[in-house]
């Protein structure tokens, strides 16, 4: 009975690590703008690889998209978050959040470095990341 209940915890455990691995999203930073980043991701997911898209939503930031898996999983649902970051934050341009179910992380790492890539062809290399000075430090009175 005691050694029944150890395995189940076990397996529990390891069903939740599994779960929790399989579910890790890629993410990468680009410093372009919202607009061009939107634009350059469906036709990349759309046009360029000619996956099926099933939904989006420019506003919300989000495009839901049919990713044809391979092996025993033919069709993996993938989604591609795009996230607006603020100048105040001391970073800009948009956070790119890929998740593709039953793939292995570096799938969804190539498909981000291929928009990076298609972004750096179609609009050049971004500017570099504007740094704020830090405020001087007060004049001491003599």
């Amino acid at each position: 009975m005691q050694l029944t209940r150890h395995a189940a915890h076990a397996a529990a455990a390891l069903v939740a690590l599994t779960a929790s691995q399989a579910s890790a999203d890629s993410v990468k930073v680009v410093n372009y703008s919202y607009s061009v980043v939107w634009s350059a991701a469906i036709r990349l997911i759309r046009v360029d690889a000619g996956y099926e898209v099933r939904d989006r939503d420019k506003d919300s930031g989000y495009i839901l998209f049919v990713f044809p898996g391979s092996g025993s999983v033919k069709r993996c649902a993938g989604s591609l978050e795009l996230v607006r970051l603020a100048e105040g934050d001391g970073a800009r341009g948009v956070r790119l959040q890929l998740s593709i179910a039953h793939q292995p992380s570096y799938i969804e790492l190539q498909l981000l470095d291929k928009l990076e890539q298609k972004l750096e062809r179609e609009q050049g290399r971004p500017p570099p990341p504007k740094h704020k000075r830090p405020p001087k430090p007060p004049k001491k009175s003599p």
